[in-house]
């Protein structure tokens, strides 16, 4: 008699994860196939490829590497035909190629506000935010045009520049970030000989923490150390 299959530490049991991307698929099926509108019909395939992303992350291979990442960019893509912002893959002609530098950009500035906005509320001057967060952009290889260190100074003027509507929703997110992390501060058992660490400390090593992850949106809370 043989053994049954043992699932390997850290992977989904392989036949409830396809059933479950299969379900979520097919009732997306349904909605996509009843819709009539072209523009609303690329919204829901843009789920369903969105269903499918969020399913390969739970598999170790791809939550560990960036191999997924071509199809987020698509997604992005996809998002920015949907609220109208003007995006290269949009173009009629490949001739320059494509990129999604500005998308990622802007979605970086939205984030380091949100950053900024935590450190702020948390007892940091405004200019000893902005240093902090352009060392740590620094740290973890964000550069410039011509791959120059990011001055503090130009972080202070993304964080200055008109808010978005995609800022709230980022905001948003970070401040849950931060919630979560208060939380798992305050129930770690401090470490011997070490002061308890203030609400402006854990603010800062929330920001490095925040922007020490490539891609943003995928980060998860993590213990405090």
């Amino acid at each position: 008699m043989s053994n049954p299959k043992v699932t390997a530490p850290g992977w989904p049991d392989p036949t409830d994860w396809v059933n479950r991307l299969y379900q979520e698929m097919m009732a997306r099926q349904a909605n996509y196939d009843a819709e009539d509108n072209p523009l609303l019909q690329r919204n829901k395939a843009g789920g369903m490829l969105g269903l499918v992303v969020r399913s390969l992350i739970e598999l170790p291979p791809f939550a560990d590497s960036s191999v997924h990442l071509p199809l987020k960019d698509l997604l992005i893509f996809l998002n920015d035909l949907d609220i109208g912002r003007s995006h290269l893959w949009s173009r009629t002609g490949n001739v320059f190629g494509t990129n999604i530098t500005p998308t990622a950009k802007n979605e970086l500035k939205a984030y380091i506000r949100a950053i900024h906005h935590v450190q702020i509320a948390n007892g940091f001057k405004k200019k000893e935010s902005y240093e902090r967060i352009a060392k740590t952009l620094a740290d973890t290889g964000r550069t410039g045009h011509q791959g120059e260190p990011i001055p503090w100074r130009r972080v202070a003027e993304w964080c200055r520049d008109a808010e978005s509507p995609r800022d709230q929703l980022i905001r948003e997110k970070v401040e849950g970030w931060w919630a979560e992390t208060q939380t798992l501060a305050a129930q770690a058992k401090p470490h011997s000989g070490r002061k308890p660490i203030t609400e402006k400390q854990l603010a800062g090593e929330f920001g490095d923490s925040c922007l020490s992850v490539p891609h943003l949106r995928d980060r998860s809370v993590s213990d405090v150390s």
